[in-house]
């Protein structure tokens, strides 16, 4: 399966500025190590993950083998190669059968028709088991090429200490969220609250997290494309607000200097005391809670909108699979009720199924504050999917970068910026 140039570029340099995760690249099992499948009892499975998401897709494999009969073949690679793993694979005409991928990627393999259409493998009604806007976001044309395996969202984690001098009560009810004024409030009282160089914040809008920027923009009644997703929308009287907003949090000294979008990550400094507070994701809870001090969580600010950015992954097959069959059940073993539950309690992500979005979970690390995630994942709506879920982007969100690094750091009018990342978008949309 060929996959057209451009996108195949364009994915090179996502990949490339995404942070990698840590793994060695090599085919893992419940028995044994090997190549890839030699046979219809067996599926291969490409893959990045972490430490504890990599022991909870062994054992799921592991189950999975034992309910069907089929081994899972796992291959795991740093994140960062993912996306050059599977495409050479789909070139050779050697990709795995089954492969982890982002959202936000997923459009460019299924408009490439890369990938496994569901529709014949799917049991009727399977679609309403999910949240819609995340079902959304493995669909192309009504149809579906993955299965929604988990999602992730970003809050505002506040050091205890801090919040406690700067005299703030966290909200802990969506109904309460901070709105503009009072997250610009709180932000100022946090800054230096417990240490002189101690900043308010730091958001996490760094390098491939560009888009979580676009939860500004939607908060400010804005859109980055138009209704019919075939042009930007981003030069707007709502985008320049957003901007000139954010803007701000770098011009008063609200944030580190050097956490625009090609800077430093900002959960370590949290963990480091450089900032009071930060944007963070739920999937970094247990590295921010293993630095042994207390905090707490509360939502995304609200003004005209509420919004939270998508993130999380989904699960595909690949079209040209030989065991299409295999790698479809596999995929709905994998987004089952009980496997699904199981891979987030294990690993402090967010599920996408209907009937486990109640916040019951036994997450393993701070389910007060995983309960809070559970309901700030209501804001990713259908609309800010289908706008995250294009097929090119990742090259609209390399614009991102490059642009609002220029109204971060060059301090470039807002004005100016939009106009150059509307055309940005423009070249990126085209045919």
């Amino acid at each position: 399966m060929a996959l057209d140039r451009r996108r195949f570029l364009a994915l090179l340099g996502a990949a490339a500025g995404s942070a990698a995760l840590g793994g060695c690249a090599g085919f893992s099992g419940g028995r044994d190590d090997g190549g890839g499948a030699a046979s219809d009892d067996e599926i291969t499975f490409t893959l990045w993950a972490g430490d504890a998401e990599l022991v909870a897709f062994r054992a799921i494999a592991r189950d999975f083998e034992a309910a069907e009969g089929i081994r899972v073949k796992l291959q795991q690679v740093p994140f960062d190669q993912l996306l050059t793993t599977v495409d050479a694979g789909l070139q050779a005409g050697q990709a795995p059968d089954v492969f982890r991928v982002t959202y936000t990627d997923l459009g460019v393999y299924s408009s490439q028709d890369a990938l496994l259409d569901l529709s014949d493998h799917l049991p009727g009604g399977y679609a309403d088991q999910f949240r819609p806007g995340l079902w959304s976001a493995v669909t192309r044309d009504g149809a579906p090429f993955g299965v929604p395996h988990h999602t992730d969202t970003s809050m505002i984690l506040v050091r205890a200490d801090a919040a406690q001098q700067a005299g703030l009560t966290l909200p802990t009810s969506y109904d309460e969220a901070w709105s503009w004024e009072q997250l610009d409030e709180a932000l100022v009282r946090l800054a230096g609250v417990t240490a002189a160089q101690q900043y308010a914040t730091g958001v996490n809008w760094q390098q491939f997290g560009a888009y979580r920027w676009l939860n500004f923009l939607g908060q400010a009644g804005g859109r980055l494309l138009t209704d019919d997703l075939s042009a930007p929308a981003v030069d707007s009287p709502e985008g320049r607000e957003a901007l000139r907003f954010t803007q701000s949090f770098f011009e008063r000294g609200l944030v580190p200097p050097t956490t625009s979008t090609k800077g430093d990550y900002v959960d370590e400094l949290f963990i480091a005391g450089t900032t009071a507070s930060v944007f963070a994701g739920d999937f970094l809870l247990p590295a921010i809670a293993d630095a042994g001090f207390d905090f707490g969580a509360t939502f995304l600010p609200r003004n005209r909108d509420v919004t939270a950015e998508l993130g999380g992954n989904a699960v595909v097959a690949t079209a040209d699979s030989p065991r299409a069959e295999q790698a479809a059940l596999f995929l709905q073993y994998l987004a089952s009720q009980e496997q699904m539950a199981r891979f987030c309690e294990a690993t402090t992500v967010l599920p996408t199924r209907t009937d486990l979005a109640g916040g019951d979970l036994e997450y393993q690390v701070r389910p007060d504050l995983m309960e809070l995630f559970v309901a700030q994942s209501e804001a990713i709506t259908e609309d800010i999917v289908e706008q995250t879920t294009v097929p090119s982007f990742n090259e609209i969100n390399a614009a991102l970068v490059e642009q609002l690094e220029r109204a971060f750091v060059g301090r470039v009018d807002a004005e100016a910026v939009l106009a150059d990342l509307s055309a940005d978008i423009e070249r990126a949309l085209a045919p």
